[in-house]
């Protein structure tokens, strides 16, 4: 019987494991003088991650400037093992972003955590990245 219940523990505490959360993607778009941010997460794992799943877009101009955040999302109740889920972000929705597309390039940053995951899913990209299609 012991031996039942340590197996059973010991299973639960490794499938919650296989839950996470991942940076799959992150694409800036640009129509005329718009841009759209799309960020896509999955979870690689076969078990559901639990949420709320959060997602934070972050901008800059250069590598020595300091991340801005311009927009987090937290209404991601649950991912599905397999699944993946994507939010947009349009530049009219932040100055900061409208400011530095007109600059020329800059680097786009999208971070996704969620309880209990076992790591930080992270991805960047620059301006140019993005419109080379990277």
């Amino acid at each position: 019987m012991r031996k039942l219940f340590l197996s059973a523990i010991v299973g639960a505490v490794c499938a919650a494991a296989y839950a996470d959360v991942a940076v799959e993607d992150v694409l800036a778009r640009r129509e005329g003088p718009d841009i759209n941010v799309r960020v896509t997460v999955n979870n690689p794992a076969k078990a559901t991650q639990k949420g709320p799943v959060k997602i934070t877009l972050s901008v800059r101009q250069s590598s020595n400037d300091a991340w801005q955040v311009i927009k987090t999302w937290t209404d991601i109740s649950k991912l599905a093992g397999g699944n993946r889920v994507s939010r947009d972000f349009f530049q009219a929705n932040h100055p900061l972003l409208r400011q530095l597309a007109e600059q020329g390039a800059f680097e786009i940053r999208a971070v996704a955590e969620a309880p209990g995951a076992p790591k930080v899913g992270e991805k960047v990209v620059s301006w140019k990245d993005t419109l080379k299609g990277k």
